[in-house]
């Protein structure tokens, strides 16, 4: 069994368990179903990186934004439970990484809901000074804005 399919199979624990009870109600709703699909998110050998990324991911899960924003609490919660499991001795790691990228996620809300996205930035060639100048001149880069 790979590490991210037991996580799955943890988290499913998680929710029948003693810790699970003192979560608020806001969270238990969809708890299974956000941390299930974290856990597929953080993929089979979870890292710092992608426990981050798989956390990030899931603001962008189609379920109520109540549960979406508070959802670190509910993944802090259930790293914190998981060590008492003994089967993820890197979990404590984990909450560490989650803790520091916290502000990050709820910043990625907007007011209305609605989740940013990553802003995508195409990789743009040089001019060399013998083409055309891109300000559409017709002249030779060199002999338009490439003087200076």
């Amino acid at each position: 069994m790979t590490i991210g399919a037991a996580l799955s199979d943890s988290a499913a624990d998680f929710c029948h368990s003693q810790h699970f009870l003192l979560l608020d109600s806001d969270l238990k709703a969809h708890a299974e179903s956000l941390l299930a699909y974290w856990a597929d998110a953080a993929g089979d050998e979870p890292t710092a990186l992608t426990v981050k990324e798989a956390m990030l991911s899931v603001a962008h899960v189609d379920l109520p934004l109540v549960p979406r924003r508070r959802f670190p609490e509910l993944l802090q919660a259930f790293l914190d439970h998981l060590p008492s499991t003994g089967r993820f001795p890197l979990a404590s790691s984990w909450s560490t990484v989650v803790e520091g990228a916290v502000d990050g996620y709820l910043a990625a809300f907007r007011d209305d809901g609605s989740v940013r996205g990553k802003t995508v930035r195409k990789p743009v060639a040089g001019v060399g000074r013998n083409e055309p100048c891109p300000c559409g001149s017709g002249r030779k880069f060199k002999r338009c804005c490439g003087r200076g």
